[in-house]
C-alpha cells in the first residue's frame, strides 16, 4: 500500500512540475527575418553557406580564404564560420578553419536571419506540448 501511496505521490509531483514535452512540428529553411512563433522553440541544425573555403593551387600560397560567414540573432551577428591562412613562399602554407557548435536552441519570440556568406539556416520547429 505504501508503494502504490509513493508512486501515486511522484507521478503527481512530475505533472505538477513539468515544464513541457517538444512535440515536432516541421522543417524551416530561414533565410529572412523570422520570428519564432510563441509556444515553439527552434534548433538550428545547419547552415548553408553561399561562400566555399577553397583551395589554392599556387605553390606560394597554400590556400586561399573564403569569406567569413554569419547569422543574426536577436539583432546579434554571431559568426558562424571563420578561416585564417598564412601564406608561405616555400609553400608551406596552412588554414584554420572553424564553425559554430551546433545545435542552438532558440525560445520564442528569438529573431533569426542569414547574413554574410549564409544562404539558409536549416531548423527544426518543435511545439512546446504542457
Amino acid at each position: 500500500m505504501k508503494i502504490l501511496i509513493l508512486s501515486f505521490f511522484l507521478v503527481l509531483c512530475s505533472l505538477l512540475y513539468s515544464q513541457g514535452n517538444l512535440q515536432f512540428n516541421q522543417v524551416k529553411l530561414v533565410s529572412t527575418v523570422e520570428t519564432v512563433p510563441a509556444g515553439k522553440v527552434w534548433k538550428i541544425e545547419s547552415i548553408i553557406y553561399s561562400t566555399p573555403i577553397v583551395a589554392n593551387g599556387n605553390a606560394t600560397i597554400a590556400f586561399s580564404v573564403g569569406a567569413d560567414a554569419s547569422i543574426l540573432i536577436n539583432g546579434a551577428s554571431i559568426v558562424t564560420r571563420s578561416s585564417r591562412g598564412v601564406n608561405s613562399s616555400q609553400g608551406g602554407g596552412y588554414y584554420a578553419v572553424w564553425d559554430i557548435a551546433l545545435p542552438v536552441w532558440l525560445p520564442a519570440g528569438s529573431t533569426l536571419l542569414s547574413s554574410t556568406g549564409v544562404n539558409s539556416i536549416s531548423i527544426i520547429e518543435f511545439n512546446i506540448i504542457p
